[in-house]
């Protein structure tokens, strides 16, 4: 939901510093160089320099205004990766001398049977950062590949004290010594502590807590107090992450460290992995880009300064991808690619007024494979616009299946096969999706979006290790009884379940069902080890072990991995009167996404008991404004005249429009759609 106060959209000017934000973050300076010492080779541009060994592609030194950015963090400060054998054997990729000083590039290639890692770093004139790209191989030759744990992670400088993932963790960390003095959590992972000292006294600590969604993300990192200095990941393209746009991975945590998770298990998604004896496979992740900025500690709000700078930068990166100057042969440059567009339409009877907006719709392999578990393969999402619309750019020729799934339907919408060429642009035309639906909604809980974040808690559950584990048994300990039409799913009807117990779901029907199938939709934005056993007026309609297992509650992430299923049992379990459904858990945890109870003849309105009277309500602002923010929970779409998504907010975050001309848009905030007449 928007903020319902004085009006339904809370208003704010964002400030920008003046930063270049074209990709690299400037293109004038002095020559690149590269010089050689033996063990490391270091690449120069006058801005940034960085030292690299040439065995591991491990970096322990990147120099930025004359001084090391990694000084004094964890092992000295280092950029590392995961996966590497330590026994590289080094390339100059492009060398300075031969083009002009424009770049240099440099390659370790690791040889480490069951599978090989290349890490390659490029520098280029008046770069304020540098690039980075991590490839896996397997060849033929070798053995079966389990997988595992693939990632760079960089041990930032010991001046780096302010952490930026989104509007909701963007803040001053504990201190190193508060978390030294941090007192181990009974019944907890390691990862948890809790703060004995310090300005965060007596809360928890866990890494998990800034976990985030690459689809969702642009950039995180770190900044500095003392220095006004930043350093951050930025992404130009997340076609290369494992498991679709609701791929969720750690990002940056106490250390002070940042990662950039492009295997990572920890929500068991993207994380097929195996690979037979006899199978070659090989994959390229990036390049991306490590930017460094920095402005006068005098200036105003500064962390957020850079902050935003660096979500600018991502953006600027994003309009260079494929980047031109990379070189490797299975990197595929836009002419050889392709853009697949459409226009997305939802028919359900059931609810005629369903929009197809700010939904997810996107193009992976049809490899038999869900979208969500897929490793050695590349992905590619947009979101659809106000009026369904689509582009899919840069699409690598290939054989795809064509998913789509958010708030305007349950479910997942599938396609297949859809084939696309090089150079030749493909319009699917129409594409119309009927949701699953046995019959008429009586009543639903939650938005359709694979993700629990709308519920209790759902939205401020990061970091509070003591809302699901020490709270929920004193604040639930004989589970939920919520009753429809009164009570509200964001207040009233927790995030997920802990423990072996009973929810009830209250409700009245002014008449029985006419009839004879009754339906319940049951999804679920993560599981584990759960057994469910559904009833209703005391009569069991079904049984399920939803499976897609990931862990997320102990991971404090608002969703894993999805999972659903359509029950139909009878109509005759229905009643005129008060009724009530019945949902048992024997153990294990699950977090909600959505609940529909369908009935056909009962006379109910289907009641979606959200904060807003109605599942869509719309509204309209003339807006002078220069920029615009939701509700804190869900991320925004800016939707032009011509149905394409012009801008996106993460949640919580302020939407910039100031560079949009005066006209009318259309912005989407989970399932509200408002118009929105912008009078600049």
């Amino acid at each position: 939901m928007f903020t319902l106060k004085t009006s339904i959209l809370s208003l704010l000017v964002v400030a920008f510093a003046s930063f270049a934000n074209v990709p690299g973050g400037g293109t004038t300076g002095a020559d690149v160089t590269v010089t050689d010492n033996g063990s490391t080779v270091v690449l120069d541009n006058g801005i940034v320099s960085i030292t690299v060994t040439k065995t591991s592609g491990t970096i322990k030194t990147v120099m930025y205004g004359g001084e090391n950015i990694l000084s004094g963090g964890n092992d000295g400060g280092q950029v590392y990766w995961e996966l590497e054998a330590g026994n590289g054997v080094y390339t100059l990729e492009a060398d300075p001398k031969t083009n002009g000083g424009a770049m240099a590039e440099v390659r370790m290639h690791m040889v480490g049977s069951p599978q090989d890692v290349d890490i390659d770093y490029a520098l280029l004139r008046g770069n304020s950062g540098f690039y980075a790209a991590g490839i896996l191989s397997h060849p033929a030759s070798y053995p079966a590949w389990n997988g595992g744990e693939w990632r760079v992670n960089v041990y930032v400088g010991s001046t780096f004290d302010w952490l930026s993932v989104d509007a909701k963790r963007n803040k001053m960390m504990a201190s190193p010594a508060d978390v030294a003095a941090s007192s181990a959590v009974t019944g907890a992972p390691k990862e948890v502590t809790l703060l004995t000292q310090g300005i965060y006294k007596g809360q928890y600590e866990c890494k998990y807590s800034y976990s985030a969604d690459f689809g969702e993300e642009e950039t995180w990192g770190w900044s500095s107090s003392k220095e006004g200095l930043g350093i951050w990941v930025t992404l130009p393209s997340i076609e290369y992450y494992n498991g679709g746009p609701k791929k969720r991975e750690l990002t940056c945590h106490n250390g002070p460290t940042m990662l950039n998770m492009f295997g990572g298990s920890h929500y068991d998604m993207g994380n097929d992995e195996n690979v037979p004896a006899g199978t070659s496979v090989r994959k390229i992740y990036g390049p991306f880009f490590y930017y460094v900025n920095k402005v006068p500690i005098t200036t105003p709000d500064f962390h957020n300064v850079l902050f935003n700078d660096a979500i600018a930068q991502s953006k600027a990166e994003q309009s260079a991808w494929p980047y031109t100057w990379f070189k490797d042969t299975g990197y595929v440059q836009e002419s050889g690619r392709s853009t697949v567009s459409g226009t997305f339409a939802i028919t359900d009877p059931g609810a005629p007024n369903a929009l197809p907006a700010g939904m997810w719709i996107g193009l992976a392999p049809a490899n038999g494979t869900d979208f969500q578990f897929q490793f050695f393969t590349y992905e590619f999402w947009t979101k659809t616009g106000a009026n369904g619309a689509f582009t899919i750019p840069h699409v690598i020729p290939g054989t795809y299946s064509l998913y789509a799934f958010g708030p305007g339907g349950p479910g997942t919408f599938k396609k297949t096969p859809i084939t696309v060429t090089a150079g030749q642009p493909l319009n699917l035309g129409t594409v119309s999706w009927t949701p699953p639906r046995t019959a008429a909604t009586i009543w639903e809980i939650g938005v359709p979006d694979r993700d629990s974040h709308e519920f209790l808690y759902g939205d401020s559950l990061y970091g509070y290790w003591e809302t699901a584990y020490i709270n929920y048994p004193k604040e639930f300990p004989n589970g939920i009884t919520y009753t429809v039409g009164t009570d509200n799913y964001s207040k009233n009807w927790n995030w997920a379940i802990m423990n072996a117990q009973t929810w009830k779901v209250n409700f009245n029907l002014p008449k029985a069902p006419t009839g004879t199938k009754a339906g319940f939709y049951l999804a679920l934005a993560s599981n584990d080890g759960s057994h469910l056993t559904l009833s209703a007026n005391g009569t069991q309609i079904a049984a399920v072990n939803p499976t897609n297992t990931s862990d997320a509650v102990v991971r404090l992430g608002s969703h894993g991995a999805f999972w659903d299923t359509s029950i139909v049992f009878s109509a005759a379990a229905l009643k005129a009167g008060a009724n009530t459904l019945s949902i048992s858990q024997s153990g294990g945890t699950v977090e909600w996404d959505y609940l529909r109870l369908e009935a056909d003849g009962t006379g109910a309105t289907g009641v979606n008991s959200s904060l807003s009277s109605a599942a869509i309500v719309r509204h309209s602002i003339s807006l002078k404004s220069a920029s615009l923010i939701g509700d804190g929970i869900h991320g925004m779409d800016l939707i032009g005249p011509d149905g394409r998504v012009l801008a996106h907010s993460k949640a919580g975050q302020a939407l910039d429009i100031s560079h949009f001309p005066r006209g009318m848009y259309v912005a989407r905030c989970g399932k509200e759609v408002i118009a929105v007449p912008y009078m600049k």
